[in-house]
């Protein structure tokens, strides 16, 4: 574990520099399946072969997990 971030007041302290917008150009957020294609097809691109898909949030899991089998993970298997 990171010494600098010790618990979740710690990093939400840390996350509060950090505006949504910010996050939302470097990695795929929401519902839109081609920003995540446009944004994961790098990585395949390069060789990696393997992502990680992770929703953070316990209302929404069953919904984002439903979602990405549905709609995600078929786009992307189309590269």
């Amino acid at each position: 574990m990171n010494a600098d971030l010790p618990g979740p007041s710690s990093f939400e302290a840390a996350t509060s520099f950090v505006p949504p917008d910010k996050v939302g150009e470097q990695l795929p957020c929401g519902p839109n399946v081609e920003e995540h294609v446009e944004k994961i097809k790098p990585f395949l691109d390069a060789g990696f072969d393997e992502i990680a898909l992770v929703q953070i949030g316990a209302d929404h899991q069953k919904p984002f997990f439903e979602w990405a089998e549905k709609e995600l993970l078929p786009a992307l298997r189309e590269l």
